[in-house]
C-alpha cells in the first residue's frame, strides 16, 4: 500500500512513483478497524465464557454449602436450594 500524506511509495522495479490517495488510506484503516473489531469480539466471548464458568461454580458451591449445613436440612431438594440462589449477571 502506498504511504499516506506527503510521502510517495516508489516502485523501483518500474522506476515510477505513485502518490497515495485518501481511498488507500481509508481502505487501510477499514481493514485495521475490522481486525480490531474481530479481536475485541473474541475477547468478549472469552470473558463471557469465564463469567459463565464463575457463575456456575458459585451456584454449585452455594448448593453444596446449603445442603451440607450442620443444623439439619431446611431445604427439601436441590431445586429448593437453587430457588434461593440469587445471582445477578
Amino acid at each position: 500500500m502506498p504511504k499516506t500524506g506527503n510521502y510517495v511509495q516508489r516502485d523501483y522495479q518500474r522506476g515510477s512513483s505513485q502518490k497515495a490517495t485518501w481511498a488507500d488510506y481509508n481502505k487501510a484503516w477499514n481493514s485495521r478497524r475490522s481486525a480490531a473489531l474481530e479481536k475485541s469480539q473474541q475477547l468478549r466471548n472469552l470473558a463471557s465464557n469465564f463469567t459463565a464458568i464463575g457463575v456456575q461454580a458459585s451456584q454449585a458451591n452455594t448448593v453444596f454449602v446449603m445442603q451440607n449445613q450442620s443444623s439439619g436440612q431446611p431445604y427439601a431438594s436441590s431445586t429448593a436450594v437453587m430457588a434461593r440462589v440469587n445471582v445477578l449477571i
